[in-house]
C-alpha cells in the first residue's frame, strides 16, 4: 500500500519512530497495531476492538483511517464495543447475543441505526426474540447533590520527574483524601499510567525523591493472563478473604457477573473478562487507595456502565 505517510500521520506514529516497542503506552501500542494492518495490501481487514486504550480524538482518528481502507475489492471487519465509534465507522452492523462462555448467536446484517437500537433495547424485531432482559438508557441528570463525605487522612506525593527513554513526565507536588474519587485525563502517552505506577511504587522516580509509603492496590492498564487454573481458583489463592465475603460478593462480583465464566481457565478469558478478573483482583485488596488504570478498556458499555457504580 501507498498510505504509509497518511496512516503515520493520522494516527500520530511520526513522534515514536525511535521509541522502543517495550516503552510504548497501551495507546500507543494500540495505534502501533493499527497502523501496522492498515498499511498491509489484503483483501480482508479484521479489527478486533481498535478503540480500546485510546482517547476520543485518537478513537475517531482510528476510525478515519479504517475507513479509508474501503476499495470496490476489499472488505473490512470490525468488532467494536464504542457506541459513538461504532456509528461513525459501520456501513452495516451484526449483533451478537447469547450466553458468556457457553454460546454465541451473529445476526444477519442491519442498518447503522437499526442495529444500534437493538443492541441498546435488547430485542430483535424481525425475529421477536429478546436476548437481555433490561433496555440500556442514558439519561442526562438535571442536578446532582454534592455528596460530602468525613475525610480524616491525607496523602501527599511529592513533585518528580520520570524519565522513560525519550519521553519525560514532570510531576508537580499535589495530596489527596480518602473517601474520594480523582480521574486522571489526557491524551494517550502523556504518562498517565506511568504517574500510577510512580504511586503504587512499581517505578522509581528519578534523583532522590522518594514516594510515601501508602498501601496500595493496582489494577493495571494491560493484562498478561500467566495462572494455570480457573477464575475461581485465581480468587481463592489471591483475594480468598474478600472472595467468601457476602458483601464483596454483592457489591462486587455479582454486578461485574463473574459467575458467567467463574469455572473457565483464565488463560482462555476475551480481553474483557480479563479485565473484570482484574478489577475484582485489585478491590479485593486491602488498600488506602486503589489505583484503577482504563477500566473501562476492552468492555461493552454494559458493564462500563456498571462499573462505573460499583
Amino acid at each position: 500500500m501507498d498510505n504509509l505517510d497518511e496512516v503515520v500521520d493520522t494516527l500520530e506514529l511520526r513522534h515514536i519512530y525511535d521509541r522502543d516497542v517495550t516503552l510504548l503506552s497501551g495507546g500507543e501500542l494500540q495505534r502501533f497495531a493499527i497502523g501496522t494492518v492498515c498499511v498491509q495490501k489484503a483483501d480482508v481487514y479484521m479489527f478486533d476492538e481498535p478503540s480500546s486504550y485510546l482517547d476520543v480524538k485518537q478513537r475517531l482518528s482510528a476510525a478515519r483511517i479504517i475507513r479509508s481502507l474501503l476499495r470496490p475489492d476489499d472488505y473490512v471487519i470490525v468488532v467494536e464495543h464504542d457506541l459513538s465509534v461504532l456509528d461513525y465507522l459501520s456501513d452495516f452492523i451484526c449483533v451478537l447475543y447469547g450466553q458468556p462462555a457457553v454460546y454465541g448467536v451473529v445476526t444477519l446484517p442491519h442498518s447503522v441505526r437499526e442495529g444500534i437500537n437493538i443492541f441498546l433495547d435488547g430485542h430483535i424485531p424481525t425475529e421477536n426474540l429478546r436476548f437481555r432482559e433490561e433496555s440500556l438508557t442514558f439519561r442526562i441528570a438535571e442536578g446532582t447533590e454534592d455528596f460530602v463525605a468525613e475525610k480524616s487522612r491525607a496523602f501527599r506525593y511529592p513533585a518528580m520527574e520520570k524519565t522513560l527513554g525519550n519521553f519525560k513526565l514532570s510531576i508537580d507536588p499535589g495530596s489527596f483524601s480518602d473517601s474520594e474519587i480523582i480521574v486522571m485525563m489526557g491524551e494517550n502517552g502523556t504518562g498517565k499510567t506511568t504517574f500510577c505506577r510512580l504511586l503504587a511504587g512499581a517505578l522509581k522516580p528519578d534523583g532522590t525523591k522518594k514516594v510515601p509509603e501508602m498501601k496500595i492496590s493496582m489494577k493495571p492498564q494491560t493484562i498478561t493472563p500467566k495462572f494455570e487454573g480457573t477464575v475461581r481458583q485465581l480468587f481463592f489463592k489471591k483475594i480468598k478473604a474478600a472472595f467468601l465475603s457476602p458483601q464483596f460478593q454483592t457489591d462486587v462480583v455479582k454486578p461485574l457477573k463473574l459467575d458467567d465464566f467463574i469455572d473457565q481457565e483464565v488463560k482462555n478469558l476475551s480481553g474483557g473478562e480479563l479485565q473484570r478478573v482484574a478489577i475484582v483482583l485489585a478491590l479485593g485488596l486491602p488498600a488506602d487507595i486503589y489505583l484503577i488504570d482504563e477500566p473501562s478498556a476492552c468492555k461493552l458499555c454494559l458493564f462500563s456502565y456498571t462499573l462505573s457504580s460499583l
